[in-house]
């Protein structure tokens, strides 16, 4: 033999033992690493699926030289908590995975630097999913190839199969979506790009028509680990065409261009959010709606408070998840959110839409919206009100309503769903414009400006601007906070549907010995000087006021206070107030406990932070004499312990 070639042979066999060397390794490597990834992976899974358990168990792993063949499970470990309806048994998936440092897969994608391995993974067919088989004609509904470096970094690319099936006239169309990614393990960075062409649903045959296409659907992801633990970039959603038909209920929709995106910054101190939509064409009932898009923000959030109070959150939620607890925020939770929610507020965050606006060919509405806020001084010890109004800052809005837009809609609408005239729909429309803009007038909510209907509010220095209208902040907040809805139904209603006629005359039963049938100042005021307490009298808003003295209630203010009816000039409503004025503010903490455990009576702070007990008396269909005593007496004895408690040291 030659030298040359012996030394070709050498290198060429030194060259493949060290090939195969080195795939051994890479095998081994892989099978130590896959149980440690493993534990890992199902330790996650447990943090964010407490309510269902799920799971991932290594059911199969046989390693060759070159490659190595493994089954995993996928299964749900029902709880307490979760739901009966949950799928049984197991998700099977086989792995193929073949070895570094060349995996031929990954060769034959022109990855020619070393890898550690290519893996191909997809549903394996068993039982439980042998009916997604047959809607797949045999092909594995999920599979996925990963090259993964040596480095932890991994390209992939997942698949979900086609689906075309009907039954009972009913069909599914499904083009099938796929999925390219990037992850990398230094940065936690992650991209991915999916694609699915069409989701058809027919389901005109059935007892609920309706069918519903959808066209051109995209899916990207682009982020990487933020320095606060939270993943920063921008993910985007988007959808060429959705069209919605259901016959039964003359309902035809269909959207163009939807686009709804996220992105999430940061720099040292902050983080900031951006959430943005947009919509083409909107059509409904062939009457052309116009585009619309809206931009909304949120700026200057301190990192780590928003880090924090995401962990509290989803401890709180695991907890009620798993049945944990019961009770709602723990003291240190509550705490926490508190601490993390004034930090938030530290760095004076804003909040914005701009815009919401809404186009069509005739003219464009828009809204913009800006909100800055503040941090309230010893926010636990502060009224609702005054944290609403210590915690605002600023506030900036405007509103125009582009007349011409609003009219040619009328028209389109009263054409084509009413069938009206051109001339009459048109006749129509103006009215009810000319309507509209006097009422925003009346109302003081807008101003007509040519073609628009324009509004502003403005907020600053506690107090609001609408329109030129001056409005203080404590007006303003106390009825926004004190708003509580109105009932379903009125008293014409309510007296109907107990059978009785709304429009008869009430009977008036005599009164009975020793019942009051209202408050009568003369009988109330008596009935104190014959208890032992002084009463001067007074004027309130709704009605006369009996001011006592608080003697032993440590109350700076004790009084009843009459609410009358201005038509009937009855009372029927008595109000008991002791407010208590102390060197430091009774807590929230304690006025809460307070409200917990005295259920005749409420407390609360006031503007003033001045700790107020109250109890309400009323005396429709009358009130015994001697109750009324009792009740004054109950007042008086809960007055002094509330007094006693709102000047102990905070707990």
């Amino acid at each position: 033999m030659k030298k040359s070639v012996a030394i070709t042979l050498g290198v060429v066999i030194v060259g493949a033992g060290s090939w195969v060397g080195a795939t051994w390794y890479t095998g081994k490597r892989i099978e130590a690493d896959s149980q440690r990834y493993l534990a890992q992976a199902n330790e996650k899974l447990a943090k964010i699926t407490p309510l269902f358990g799920l799971r991932i168990d290594q059911l199969k792993y046989e390693r060759g030289l070159f490659s190595t063949q493994a089954r995993y499970g996928v299964s749900f470990l029902k709880n307490d908590k979760s739901p009966n309806d949950m799928p049984p048994g197991m998700i099977e998936f086989d792995a193929n995975v073949e070895h570094g440092p060349f995996p031929k897969s990954a060769l034959a994608r022109g990855a020619i630097a070393p890898k550690l391995a290519f893996i191909h993974s997809e549903i394996a067919k068993t039982d439980n999913v042998a009916p997604v088989f047959e809607l797949t004609k045999g092909v594995s509904p999920l599979m996925s190839d990963a090259i993964v470096g040596y480095g932890g970094n991994a390209t992939s690319t997942a698949m979900i199969a086609p689906i075309t099936v009907t039954h009972d006239g009913n069909a599914l169309d499904f083009s099938g979506m796929k999925v390219e990614g990037t992850f990398d393990r230094d940065t936690q960075a992650v991209t991915a790009h999916g694609v699915m062409d069409k989701l058809e649903v027919d389901g005109t045959k059935s007892h609920d028509p309706v069918k519903i296409t959808l066209a051109g659907l995209t899916l990207d992801v682009d982020s990487r680990m933020g320095k606060f633990g939270i993943s920063m970039g921008n993910s985007d959603l988007k959808i060429k065409r959705l069209d919605v038909l259901r016959p039964t209920e003359d309902i035809k929709f269909s959207l163009d261009n939807f686009a709804y995106g996220v992105k999430l910054s940061e720099d040292d101190k902050t983080i900031n959010v951006q959430a943005a939509y947009n919509t083409g064409d909107m059509t409904v009932n062939d009457v052309a709606l116009g585009s619309g898009q809206a931009v909304v923000k949120l700026a200057k959030l301190d990192g780590p408070a928003v880090k924090q109070l995401s962990d509290t959150y989803n401890q709180l939620v695991r907890q009620l998840m798993m049945g944990v607890s019961d009770e709602g925020l723990k003291d240190e939770q509550f705490d926490v959110i508190l601490d993390n929610a004034g930090k938030l507020l530290a760095g004076n965050p804003s909040f914005s839409i701009d815009p919401l606006s809404w186009k069509t060919a005739k003219g464009e509405s828009k809204l913009t919206f800006s909100l800055e806020l503040a941090n309230p001084a010893n926010v636990k010890d502060l009224t609702p009100q005054e944290i609403a109004v210590q915690a605002i800052k600023k506030i900036d809005a405007s509103l125009v309503i582009s007349k011409p837009m609003i009219q040619d809609l009328m028209v389109q609408y009263a054409i084509k769903k009413e069938g009206a005239a051109a001339d009459q729909a048109a006749a129509q429309a103006d009215e009810q414009m000319r309507q509209m803009a006097g009422m925003a007038e009346m109302l003081n909510v807008g101003k007509n400006d040519g073609d628009n209907i324009v509004g502003r509010f403005t907020f600053a220095d506690g107090v609001g601007d609408l329109n030129g209208q001056k409005i203080p902040a404590e007006e303003l907040f106390s009825g926004l906070l004190g708003a509580t809805g109105m009932d379903s139904m009125d008293d014409d209603d309510e007296l109907s549907g107990l059978g009785m006629d709304p429009d008869a005359e009430p009977a008036v039963p005599a009164p009975a010995v020793g019942m009051m049938q209202d408050f009568n100042l003369d009988d109330v005021a008596s009935m104190l000087d014959d208890m032992g307490y002084t009463v001067t009298r007074a004027d309130g808003t709704d009605g006369p006021v009996l001011v006592l003295n608080p003697g032993t209630t440590g109350a700076s203010d004790l009084r009843l206070e009459f609410l009358c009816n201005d038509f009937t000039e009855k009372c029927l409503d008595l109000v008991l107030t002791a407010t208590y004025s102390t060197k430091k503010p009774m807590t929230l903490k304690a006025i809460n406990a307070w409200n917990q455990e005295y259920r005749w009576s409420r407390a609360y702070l006031d503007d003033k932070n001045q700790a107020v007990l109250q109890m309400d008396m009323n005396a429709e269909g009358g009130l015994g004499k001697d109750n009324l005593q009792i009740l004054l007496n109950t007042f008086i004895s809960i007055a002094e312990d509330f007094g006693a408690e709102a000047k102990a040291p905070a707990k």
